[in-house]
């Protein structure tokens, strides 16, 4: 790309992500409307029937399009859903936490006591669904380099230890603006975690599993992918 062209993203990214923001907001005082403009693609229409049905799966959500939006569709639909947000709210966070409470997610900052909650909902059949590339803030804190798109980054991997230990698979969920301006939400296939002898190796391999599969998502609608922080720690500074 020319630096022309690479400095007209930035600018694509900030208009989705101000629609975005515009339909929320507006379809937030107006749930009746909010089912005309949202539709479902068969592999995530499969997976809200696992939800419907009992079937434990941790969920996983890249930052691409109106994803906070989608979540309040499915709580309509009385889906219940644990939200596992990003650790050590701050205050932006904290308001954006208590709206998606208001339309019905449960909403719970990531720490230990959040993570066994998320463990005892899957035993129990339910769904914890958490964000799959906002990075950690400090990481020296992560001894896992998972790659994605070719490159080590600084990604937790917490949702795969979830996944392990209660023995349920991944989804990646995407929400995609169409032309229309609508939404549609599509998905992976469930990924069934693969262990092997050493931990580190299985949470490792199938993180890059997970990631693998979110790519295509965003490769296809980069304008729509509002992840502002660096992801791939060795290109700061660049």
């Amino acid at each position: 790309m020319s630096a022309e062209a690479l400095d007209e993203i930035p600018q694509k990214v900030f208009v989705s992500a101000a629609r975005c923001i515009f339909d929320y907001f507006h379809f937030l005082a107006r749930p009746w409307r909010l089912q005309k403009i949202v539709s479902f693609s068969p592999e995530a229409q499969a997976t809200i029937d696992r939800f419907k049905n009992g079937q434990a799966t941790v969920v996983v959500v890249p930052h691409l399009s109106n994803f906070d939006l989608v979540g309040y569709a499915l709580a309509l639909n009385n889906i219940k859903i644990q939200v596992l947000s990003f650790p050590n709210p701050d205050a932006t966070y904290k308001v954006q936490n208590h709206l998606r409470e208001r339309t019905g997610l449960n909403v719970t900052p990531l720490d230990f006591s959040a993570f066994r909650k998320a463990q005892k909902r899957l035993r129990e059949g339910g769904t914890v669904l958490t964000g799959l590339d906002r990075p950690l803030d400090d990481a020296s804190d992560n001894k896992y380099r998972p790659r994605f798109f070719g490159y080590e980054t600084n990604l937790p991997v917490v949702y795969i230890r979830m996944a392990l230990e209660a023995h349920v698979p991944v989804v990646v969920l995407a929400v995609l603006t169409q032309p229309d301006g609508s939404y549609q939400l599509v998905g992976s296939d469930p990924i069934q975690m693969i262990p092997s002898d050493d931990l580190a190796t299985t949470i490792l391999t199938n993180a890059e599993r997970v990631l693998k599969a979110a790519e295509p998502f965003i490769l296809q609608n980069a304008q729509q992918w509002a992840m502002y922080y660096p992801i791939w720690p060795q290109f700061l500074g660049v």
